[in-house]
């Protein structure tokens, strides 16, 4: 090509073709985790990372955007395409999600919240929709771009536009992989009943009495420390018994502070273990395979070899 627009797209398929080839590894990576990590029941849960399969209920009522879907959790995208000299690209001129509203996941043994904000959602498209020649926008499209104040009219037309829409329904199978914690209020309670606790024990004498082990008339540090650890002790194994009673109503599952793993999936570990694979075969070799076919054509075309 005589502009040199083969250089520009070589380069840019040498970058693309670097990104596949670690964006494999991330997927295998994540694959090895969602194996090596033993599926608990919620029953069971340990706070910390988990992973749990079971149906998704609603705690509240909720519709997706675009198709009015009763469901537990929506996304979506709108693209318009854009026009830059004799090429153009898409652009996301709108997305959004629930991610602020929990749902439960149901296992048999129980029920606890998922908060999904923050998840990495493996799961297909519910709804797409494109513009183009003999396919007007439903009038459900076109209230949405209006009410969001996005322009989709130009002096030539209509826009090419394209609607992408994903959703869980309640009753449906899912996946989570993501970290176990209390929540808020659940922590502040327990900091609460400890600090009464300790301070209904510094002011009964006789308990204090018990506290000193050695019976030296004082208590020291390891003595007050033993006694505070009891307390604790006692506090956790009641809130326990509280929780597993009470569907792990002060325990969320959602993405950790620390651990940042957090996957939420309509695809059974099974499936969701097989669509990792093939990720991470194609971005492995794909992108090994079209790293190297670029840098021979740049060393081809800059008359290097």
């Amino acid at each position: 090509m005589s502009d040199d627009r083969d250089i520009g797209y070589a380069i840019f398929g040498f970058g693309f073709g670097i990104w596949s080839f670690f964006w494999g590894f991330k997927r295998l990576r994540r694959k090895r985790m969602i194996e090596n990590i033993p599926t608990s029941t919620v029953r069971g849960l340990a706070m910390g990372l988990v992973e749990l399969t079971g149906k998704a209920k609603k705690t509240t009522p909720l519709k997706s955007v675009f198709t009015n879907t009763d469901c537990v959790f929506y996304n979506y995208t709108v693209e318009r395409y854009q026009r830059s000299g004799k090429s153009g690209h898409w652009v996301t001129v709108a997305k959004g999600d629930s991610g602020d509203c929990t749902f439960l996941l149901d296992d048999t043994t129980g029920k606890v919240a998922i908060l999904p904000k923050g998840a990495e959602f493996i799961m297909p498209k519910d709804y797409e929709f494109s513009t183009g020649w003999g396919r007007p926008m439903p009038s459900n499209l076109q209230a949405f771009l209006n009410n969001n104040h996005i322009q989709y009219n130009s002096f030539m037309g209509t826009y090419a536009m394209r609607f992408k829409e994903c959703y869980i329904c309640p009753g449906e199978d899912i996946y989570v992989l993501g970290t176990a914690k209390k929540t808020h209020a659940a922590v502040d309670s327990h900091k609460k009943t400890l600090m009464d606790r300790i301070t209904q024990l510094k002011s009964n004498p006789e308990k204090m009495e018990k506290v000193d082990l050695n019976k030296d008339g004082q208590i020291n540090e390891e003595e007050w420390t033993r006694a505070v650890a009891k307390i604790e002790q006692n506090l956790l194994e009641e809130e326990l018994k509280e929780i597993q009673s009470n569907e792990l109503a002060d325990v969320v599952v959602t993405k950790g502070d620390m651990e940042k793993t957090f996957i939420i999936s309509d695809h059974s570990q099974k499936e969701l273990t097989k669509k990792l694979t093939w990720q991470a075969f194609s971005g492995v070799f794909g992108g090994a395979a079209l790293t190297i076919a670029m840098l021979c054509y740049l060393l081809f075309r800059f008359n290097i070899f």
